[in-house]
């Protein structure tokens, strides 16, 4: 079952980080509206008045749910996006041989099994788990009438599972404004694959379960044994491969992001921005008199301060933030939801303190150091390039007063009537120092 992997909602700032702590709230409508839709589904079947008993075979039907929230512990994270999990399948078979309470029960279990989530995701998709499994509760309801046949009913089931499977993520994507084509596609490749898959086993499972259904819970245990021990090599694997890239991604001296991290982690900001975010901080840093260290202690007292300015600048910072080595003695800060430039201001404000708070000794020597900060916002009108160049004429400007700070707003797009592009700046040599 193809989801998205990140929570809905944000994660506010810290007060006391100085960040704003308010910020529009998304996916709240499809956490609450999935299990209001399958709820009343269930309702309206019981209303009708089932001949058949709500849970048959109490006992084998409830380790099937069981295993329904076993199964959500195994994800299969396909990008920092989305995240694959099967227990789709497993769900089809405990609506058809357990009905449409069974199958509630089932995506009820989906939502409990994703441990990690917030309230958001876990209901969305424990919402869309019930109502695949009340249809296929439905299904198998007809299938023991004698209405259909065990195949058809199989059929009949995995499909609908499918069609309401997409149709969540169609509207959880729409919702987070996340949904492309190439998405969705991928999605429907995935998940009917999946069904495919495995339809054969549902098919031997449920045909099993009437006349020994112990065999058919063990039978499913054994399944979810090998996916699990499947997705936990495959999971190792890809700790492996991301603990590769992260390294390809960090400067070796100071252990900060290199230049292609710091790209992709604006990047990233800038997307989130673009969704709704509130806008980043981006700060340009420069050690102030660098060539001194190397003159006086040579290259490894220049490396030395750079190690010592980066301590001092990631311990003023959040987890969340990014700190980068851009080129020789430049730094850079990317802050998510900074949202002012006032709450840029302090941040820079706090790096440049901590910097000049503590002086580093080189071979007993104490040496004071200093940097000049830059910075501006990342906002959904400016682009990642024209942040950092603006961010540069902030240091510029801090440059000329040396361990100072120069906040400057985002540039201004020019109005349409002017042509594209932005509002010319005046070259280096004549900006204003105050």
């Amino acid at each position: 079952m193809e989801r998205f992997a990140h929570t809905f909602g944000v994660v506010h700032a810290r007060p006391e980080q100085g960040h704003a702590s308010q910020e529009p709230r998304t996916g709240t409508s499809v956490a609450i509206g999935f299990p209001l839709a399958a709820l009343a589904a269930l309702c309206a079947w019981l209303t009708l008045g089932p001949q058949q008993p709500l849970l048959p075979a109490l006992g084998p039907v409830a380790a099937l749910v069981l295993a329904c929230a076993v199964y959500a512990l195994f994800p299969l994270v396909r990008s920092q996006r989305s995240f694959m999990t099967f227990e789709r399948p497993l769900l089809v078979l405990v609506g058809l041989v357990g009905g449409p309470v069974a199958g509630a029960l089932g995506g009820i279990a989906i939502g409990l099994g994703d441990v990690e989530a917030v309230w958001r995701r876990r209901s969305t998709y424990a919402g869309l788990g019930m109502l695949e499994g009340i249809a296929a509760g439905f299904v198998g309801a007809a299938w023991r009438a004698g209405a259909i046949s065990l195949v058809e009913a199989v059929a009949l089931a995995s499909a609908l599972a499918l069609a309401i499977g997409l149709g969540g993520f169609t509207i959880v994507g729409w919702v987070r404004r996340c949904l492309t084509r190439q998405v969705l596609g991928r999605a429907l490749t995935l998940d009917a694959g999946e069904l495919l898959v495995s339809t054969p086993l549902v098919y031997l499972l449920a045909s099993s379960f009437s006349s020994a259904p112990v065999v058919t819970v063990l039978a499913a245990i054994s399944w979810l044994v090998l996916v699990g021990a499947g997705m936990s090599a495959l999971a190792r694997q890809e700790r492996r491969i991301e603990e590769i890239r992260r390294d390809q991604l960090r400067d070796l001296l100071t252990g900060a992001l290199n230049r292609l991290g710091f790209e992709e982690a604006v990047a990233a900001a800038h997307a989130r921005v673009l969704r709704g975010e509130l806008p980043a901080a981006v700060l340009v840093i420069d050690l102030d008199s660098f060539r001194r260290f190397n003159e006086e202690h040579g290259h490894l007292g220049g490396d030395e301060a750079l190690r010592h300015v980066t301590r001092r600048i990631v311990g003023a910072l959040r987890p969340e933030d990014a700190v980068a080595r851009w080129a020789g003695d430049e730094l850079c800060v990317l802050s998510p939801r900074a949202g002012t430039l006032e709450v840029v201001e302090r941040l820079a404000e706090r790096v440049r303190a901590a910097v000049a708070g503590e002086p580093l000794s080189i071979e007993g020597q104490t040496c004071p150091v200093t940097i000049s900060v830059g910075g501006t916002l990342l906002t959904e009108e400016t682009s990642p390039d024209e942040a950092f160049d603006r961010a540069d004429e902030a240091l510029y400007l801090a440059k000329r007063r040396r361990n100072a700070v120069k906040i400057l707003p985002p540039r201004r797009r020019a109005p349409k009537e002017a042509g594209e592009g932005l509002v010319p700046v005046p070259p280096r040599a004549t900006l204003d120092g105050a």
